[in-house]
C-alpha cells in the first residue's frame, strides 16, 4: 500500500505540474507588447510616407515642366491622367494613414488587459492593410517614374514591415 501512495503522490506532482504549464500557456499576452509592435510597424510605415511624399514631387514635377523633355513623342493628355490618378492614391494612402494616426489611442487607461489586447490586435491589422497600400503605390508610381528615367529611392519598391 505505501507503494501506491507514492506513485499517488508523483501522479499528483506531474498533473499539478502540467496543469501549470497548461495555464501558462493560456494566458494572452500584455497588451503593452502587442502595442509595441504597433508601434514600430507605425515607425516603418511612416517612412513609405516619406517615400511617397518624394514620388508625389517627382510625378507633379514631371507633369508640370518635363514630359515632353523626357519624352517628345509621348501622349501628354494620357500621361497627365495617369499621373493625375497616381497622385491621387498617394494622397489618399497618406489621407488614411493621417486618420488612422488621429483615431489611435495608445493610452488604454480603464481597460482590462483583454480588452487592450483586443484593441491593439485590431489596430495591428488596420496598420498592416495601410503598409499594403503604401507597398502597392509605391511600386505603382515607382514604375511608372522608371517610365522616364526617374529613380524614386531605392527602398521604396524593396521593403518589408511583415516581420510582426
Amino acid at each position: 500500500m505505501k507503494r501506491f501512495f507514492k506513485i499517488d503522490n508523483a501522479v499528483r506532482v506531474l498533473f499539478i505540474i502540467c496543469i501549470s504549464m497548461f495555464l501558462g500557456c493560456t494566458n494572452e499576452p500584455d497588451y503593452k507588447v502587442i502595442r509595441q509592435e504597433v508601434v514600430d510597424l507605425h515607425n516603418k510605415v511612416m517612412e513609405d510616407g516619406e517615400i511617397a511624399s518624394k514620388n508625389r514631387l517627382m510625378l507633379d514635377t514631371l507633369s508640370r515642366i518635363g514630359l515632353k523633355a523626357a519624352q517628345p513623342s509621348i501622349d501628354t493628355i494620357t500621361e497627365q491622367k495617369n499621373i493625375a490618378i497616381l497622385i491621387g492614391k498617394l494622397n489618399q494612402v497618406d489621407e488614411d494613414m493621417m486618420k488612422w494616426m488621429q483615431d489611435f489611442e495608445p493610452d488604454v487607461e480603464g481597460k482590462d488587459n483583454a480588452a487592450a489586447v483586443k484593441y491593439f490586435k485590431g489596430e495591428k491589422i488596420k496598420i498592416k492593410k495601410l503598409d499594403s497600400q503604401y507597398k502597392q503605390i509605391l511600386n505603382e508610381s515607382g514604375i511608372y517614374l522608371k517610365k522616364f528615367n526617374l529613380m524614386p529611392p531605392s527602398h521604396s519598391m524593396e521593403h518589408d514591415h511583415d516581420q510582426h
